[in-house]
């Protein structure tokens, strides 16, 4: 399932003149890879805002539908709307939702993952995703985020993962922190309703912080 989605966003309220501001990498077209629409919103909207806002052409692909097993079709046409409407309200200018089982993600191999992740984008200079390399990272953000490297490393674009404050203020160097735009981010997280209580975007989401971090993968 695909659709594109044009911007009409308000304007980002202007920040103080004394204010220095920490915007993200310039990039003209970002592929953004998940493995739900949670992660898109409550992990990384505020950065995908921050990109948009500053002019670059953001597409997002989603590997899963989310955890709940759903025999039908309904809840993943709600999904897909509901990842659509969050898009929109970030800036993106494309989502995709691809339609792998999640908590499967595992049983398909990283390469081919990418194969699909470069047939359904379209060209792209940078590729951000979930920084899953911490211990006890769920196994569906480590499978999207190897889908990931494997297909920067085929479009030889540099590879940004997204990383909690907590892993980044350990980091030594190569950590990139970005102001993020809460106020799209929270926008966008109303578009669907709330994870369930065991969804591993739970570990990730720290809304009170100012700005997302990001390391090169």
């Amino acid at each position: 399932m695909r659709a594109t989605v044009v911007i009409d966003v308000a304007p980002a309220p202007e920040r103080a003149p004394a204010e220095k501001r920490l915007p993200p990498p310039q990039v003209r077209r970002l592929l953004v890879v998940c493995s739900t629409p949670f992660d898109v919103t409550f992990a990384l909207g505020g950065v995908i805002a921050a990109f948009a806002a500053a002019g670059t052409a953001v597409q997002i692909v989603c590997l899963t539908h989310g955890r709940r097993p759903d025999p039908g079709t309904r809840r993943r046409l709600d999904r897909a709307t509901e990842l659509l409407q969050a898009a929109r309200l970030l800036g993106a200018q494309e989502a995709t939702l691809l339609d792998h089982r999640a908590g499967h993600l595992h049983t398909n191999p990283p390469e081919t993952l990418a194969s699909e992740l470069r047939s359904v984008a379209g060209p792209v200079d940078a590729v951000l995703t979930v920084d899953a390399g911490a211990p006890g990272a769920h196994p569906d953000h480590v499978q999207a985020m190897r889908a990931a490297q494997h297909a920067a490393a085929t479009l030889h674009c540099p590879l940004y993962g997204w990383t909690r404050p907590s892993v980044a203020a350990g980091a030594t160097s190569g950590t990139i922190a970005v102001d993020s735009d809460r106020v799209r981010q929270q926008a966008a997280i109303a578009c669907h309703g709330t994870p369930a209580a065991d969804d591993p975007v739970h570990a990730l989401v720290d809304l009170g912080q100012p700005r997302d971090y990001l390391t090169l993968l």
